[in-house]
């Protein structure tokens, strides 16, 4: 029993190490969008070049963040987490020392290269040293946690900026990565047990040879280009495109549509990050129980797309859009566990740092993509237009998961 107990505590440990910087990863994502009223008074700046800067932030991490993944299943994930960690979070900082826009161009490109690191290191971390009964659980806990790193980053940076200003905002923002980063050096003799080696099989830690070095490069490469990961890498472009396109622009959008007070969409915005969140964690025992279903894709992408695109259809009452966008955003959550065992059923054992790291960067891609195009639509179009593109694009991210399930259970059948 008390095996036992050490074993739980283990998992725990290693559960809550991983997840709380990957929360602050999702809040350094979301720390520009609630400041764009602010940067626009500022700096006289539109929403096309507010876009801009987190394309270049999520265009490098997309260059990034699959390089990093074969050097996380390399080296293992500690070292590397970290130092993303470090990177981030003074680049995040220092948008609080910033006085010009290519400042903000420059450091939010240096900021996406420290995002790089959270999903290949996070998933190659948990995957070696978290029991396999309570990995349903710890995905769901890691995407939870980074949910309602998107839900705090509005009313933090908000907060902070009526409290001071919003330059004080960056910096403490900043400063909250410095933190975090202490406490995995810290506790990193837990992380420690990995080895340079963990995130792959034990044939492999012992080649030495560059040939054979490349041939794993050449496999790894290979595989990433097979059907099954090249649909969960569009899975991630599509959903966010449509989740984090509704995240970026949902408190203008909201404001000159139906003109609802900052604060208020603020609240909103929120609420759809705590639904999310509250989504994933009943996603996470869900998939526990049922494992990745195609009826769960269903009953959770169909419903949500569409609750979004009424709010883009008929003007509600405020108090009816944020039940509407909290209620989408919970549906939209639940999914998120059973996403990450399906892709975790199509991985071989030493290999979930580069193939996280490749498919997480379909964020990256959709990220690069969606704040400049609906930024311009933002400033020459209908702002309609952003609730019913996120909605089409949530819809189709299911026919991606459709696709990796039926490859999946095809590699089942076989065996």
């Amino acid at each position: 029993m008390a095996s036992l107990t050490a074993y739980f505590n283990r998992d725990a440990r290693v559960i809550g190490l991983v997840c709380f910087p990957h929360g602050l990863s999702h809040f350094y994502y979301m720390v520009l969008p609630p400041m764009f009223g602010a940067l626009k008074a500022a700096y006289g700046l539109s929403f096309t070049e507010l876009g801009l800067i987190m394309s270049v932030f999520a265009g490098v991490a997309a260059f990034g963040q699959t390089p990093v993944g074969f050097l996380v299943d390399k080296i293992g994930g500690r070292q590397v987490l970290i130092c993303g960690l470090l990177l981030e979070s003074i680049c995040i900082g220092s948008f609080g020392l910033a006085n010009s826009y290519w400042q903000f161009l420059l450091f939010g490109a240096i900021a996406g290269l420290g995002h790089t690191v959270y999903h290949p290191a996070d998933f190659a971390i948990m995957t070696s040293l978290v029991s396999n009964k309570r990995m349903g659980r710890a995905f769901g806990i890691h995407s939870f946690t980074g949910y309602l790193g998107f839900a705090a980053a509005p009313v933090f940076m908000t907060g902070i900026t009526e409290l001071w200003h919003w330059k004080a905002a960056f910096l403490l923002a900043g400063a909250l990565g410095l933190l975090a980063a202490a406490l995995l050096w810290l506790n990193s003799g837990l992380l420690r047990e990995m080895g340079a080696d963990a995130g792959r099989p034990a044939t492999t830690a012992k080649s030495s040879t560059a040939k054979v070095g490349q041939s794993e490069i050449g496999r790894g490469i290979k595989f990433l280009l097979s059907a099954p990961i090249l649909a969960c890498f569009l899975y991630y472009v599509l959903y966010q495109m449509g989740n984090g396109g509704l995240r970026t622009y949902l408190i203008p959008a909201l404001e000159e549509l139906y003109g609802v007070a900052p604060l208020v969409a603020g609240s909103i915005l929120t609420g759809l990050m705590v639904g999310t969140a509250g989504g994933i964690l009943s996603g996470g025992f869900l998939a526990e129980r049922t494992g990745p279903q195609i009826w769960v894709a269903c009953l959770t992408l169909v419903p949500s797309s569409i609750l979004i695109a009424l709010v883009g259809s008929f003007h509600m009452p405020t108090i009816v859009i944020g039940i509407v966008i909290t209620a989408a955003g919970f549906l939209m959550g639940m999914l998120v566990p059973s996403r990450d065992l399906l892709l975790r059923s199509v991985t071989p054992d030493g290999s979930m740092g580069k193939v996280m790291g490749f498919v997480s960067t379909g964020s990256n891609v959709g990220g690069t993509i969606i704040p400049v195009t609906l930024g311009v639509i933002m400033d020459h179009s209908d702002p309609r237009y952003i609730f019913w593109i996120a909605a089409g694009m949530i819809a189709a991210a299911l026919f991606t998961f459709i696709t990796v399930k039926g490859v999946a259970t095809q590699q089942y059948e076989r065996k």
